[in-house]
């Protein structure tokens, strides 16, 4: 196994915990139409075009995202965005209520339940 590969296995697929170290420019062909949809995706995740090519194939290449996986409409991303902010809102407010009621160790129970599901969510969807 490469030093590469191994540091991708490391990294659990997570392309934006692989950059230990340098990366090599690559050669890779796309037809005018394919290059202008990646553009135009990247743009809309506020990503530079090479930078969603590398996270796309690298998630591909380790299992993180399936060949037919279904690409999610971008307003979809905002309403996941305003519905965490909402949640994570919430939850600050619980946190602290329930610290004070001096149950913050069920708290911190229902939370790392909630980050279980959420990591499953991340392992199974390119999201």
């Amino acid at each position: 196994m490469s030093d590469d590969q191994k540091q991708i296995l490391e990294s659990e697929g997570n392309p934006s915990k692989i950059q230990t170290e340098t990366r090599t420019p690559r050669s890779i062909r796309f037809s005018d139409p394919e290059w202008k949809a990646i553009e135009k995706e990247a743009a809309v995740r506020g990503m530079a075009t090479a930078e969603l090519a590398r996270h796309a194939a690298v998630a591909f290449a380790t299992g993180q995202l399936a060949s037919n996986s279904a690409a999610v409409p971008p307003e979809i991303y905002a309403y996941i965005e305003r519905i965490f902010r909402g949640v994570y809102l919430l939850a600050t407010i619980k946190r602290d209520e329930m610290s004070h009621e001096g149950r913050l160790d069920e708290f911190e129970k229902v939370r790392k339940e909630a980050r279980k599901v959420q990591e499953t969510i991340h392992e199974n969807h390119a999201i």
